[in-house]
């Protein structure tokens, strides 16, 4: 994309950059008048009284004193007259000498000595000498602080030449990728899923463009997966549906005994589309709980007390009818098994998928080992088989929903990829942690850690 010049932030970084120039000149005026106010008098004294103090030994030389008088307004533009007390002009460096004070005046000024004006024209008078009697007094003018320079339209130039510089790369700094990130924004929008901002800077422009990459990575993972559930359902529905169709015509050709054996098929068919179904409707039930619950996905659940061995039993049971040709081990370790405050249905499902997976990844006539242990005010279950196992690579993303690793492709074993993802988060409903290990053609290993019911050691009276 070609980046054009910022003009609106650009007018605007340049405006609010000579504001602030202006403001700054406007303080560093008002200090410095403020501070020329307050020192000039001071300042006017102290010179004043050194000057008279090096003129009074020339008081009885006039010709002496008239070329000092003099070189002081050479050499400082000082505009002094002195004269006697009874007005006689001493010596003066100005075309129009200052008149002679009044006798109000000079009685004044022989008392205080010296004497300014704060107001302009900043005149400063000393009685000569500084103590005992006055014979003689000067008014002196001091100069005034020097005017703005010449080239003052010049240095303002450079300096707002200067500040539009710095803005336009300023302004360009920050424009260019703001620019960019629109357009990957609109891009995005518009449906091209791969636009990214490219956006690479350690500053917070950087931050809010490598949330944006974030965000449309997730999105278009999340899209991608719906698809992927979609061509998943698709397939997974059309097996068992086609199956149904060939036993129903064959049962329609009029044959009782082979319309017999097909109900059976049919009966396994339809258990096959209902759990499909039923786990595709948890999914969205977790995931509206999510959206409803941003601190995480916690599905609203029908608790009650259950005996974790009824449960593991049930587990046993329907995974023998639906696996006959797998052998299943059960064993339960240190004595009876606690019960649990959970949603029993919830909670069968999660390991039901547990063991179906185990079943589903491992060759017939392999041995699926069940553990159940009680441990201190928890449960812990463990499902173990002598399958594939699963690739490293893939074990990152065991729990996103929707993912298949390759391997499980491989062997078309069917499903979508949801039960994984459900166990785990019907497990970290109930507070307890899920967890697996696997390596490729050694098994795999999935361990639930479930809390036990706050009174697991009373007797349970009923449910």
């Amino acid at each position: 994309m070609k980046a054009r010049l910022p003009g609106r932030l650009l007018l605007r970084i340049y405006l609010v950059g000579l504001a602030q120039l202006v403001l700054i000149s406007f303080a560093f005026n008002l200090a410095r008048r403020y501070a020329e106010e307050g020192n000039r008098p001071r300042f006017s004294e102290r010179a004043a009284a050194y000057a008279v103090s090096s003129w009074t030994l020339f008081l009885d030389e006039p010709g002496k004193l008239r070329e000092v008088v003099d070189q002081a307004g050479q050499q400082l533009r000082m505009q002094v007259t002195m004269r006697t007390p009874d007005g006689q002009l001493l010596a003066s460096n100005l075309p129009s000498p200052h008149p002679p004070l009044s006798a109000e005046e000079l009685r004044r000024l022989e008392q205080e000595r010296m004497q300014s004006k704060p107001e302009p024209p900043h005149l400063v008078r000393v009685a000569i000498p500084k103590t005992g009697a006055m014979r003689a007094y000067a008014i002196i003018d001091l100069p005034k602080p020097p005017g703005p320079p010449p080239d003052l339209g010049i240095m303002l130039a450079v300096v707002l030449g200067c500040t539009a510089i710095t803005s336009i790369v300023f302004a360009r700094s920050l424009a260019v990728p703001l620019q960019r990130l629109a357009a990957a924004a609109r891009a995005f929008g518009a449906g091209t899923l791969s636009a990214r901002t490219g956006v690479r800077r350690r500053d917070e422009l950087g931050q809010v463009a490598e949330a944006f990459d974030e965000m449309a990575e997730r999105i278009t993972h999340l899209l991608r997966s719906q698809k992927e559930l979609l061509a998943n359902v698709s397939h997974e529905l059309r097996t068992p549906l086609s199956r149904i169709r060939v036993a129903l015509d064959l049962a329609n050709e009029g044959d009782a005994t082979l319309a017999r054996e097909s109900l059976a098929d049919i009966a396994e068919d339809l258990n096959e589309l209902e759990r499909l179904v039923s786990d595709v409707l948890t999914a969205a039930r977790l995931d509206l709980s999510t959206e409803q619950n941003p601190d995480g996905a916690t599905p609203p659940l029908r608790r009650e007390l259950v005996e974790a061995q009824t449960l593991v039993d049930k587990a046993a049971a329907r995974f023998r009818s639906t696996h006959p040709s797998h052998r299943l081990e059960v064993h339960v370790d240190g004595g009876t098994l606690p019960v649990l405050e959970a949603d029993p249905v919830l909670l069968r499902r999660a390991l039901d998928n547990l063991l179906d997976n185990a079943g589903k990844y491992s060759d017939p006539q392999k041995t699926v080992r069940l553990l159940a242990r009680p441990q201190e005010h928890s449960l812990q279950l463990e499902v173990r088989d002598e399958g594939i196992g699963i690739e490293a690579k893939d074990l990152p993303h065991l729990f996103t929903p929707f993912f298949r690793s390759d391997r499980s492709r491989a062997r078309k074993t069917g499903g979508v990829g949801l039960g994984l993802a459900l166990a785990r988060r019907i497990i970290v409903a109930h507070g307890g942690t899920l967890t697996l290990e696997s390596q490729p053609d050694q098994g795999t290993t999935v361990r639930i850690t479930l809390p036990a019911a706050p009174d697991a050691g009373q007797p349970l009276t009923g449910t």
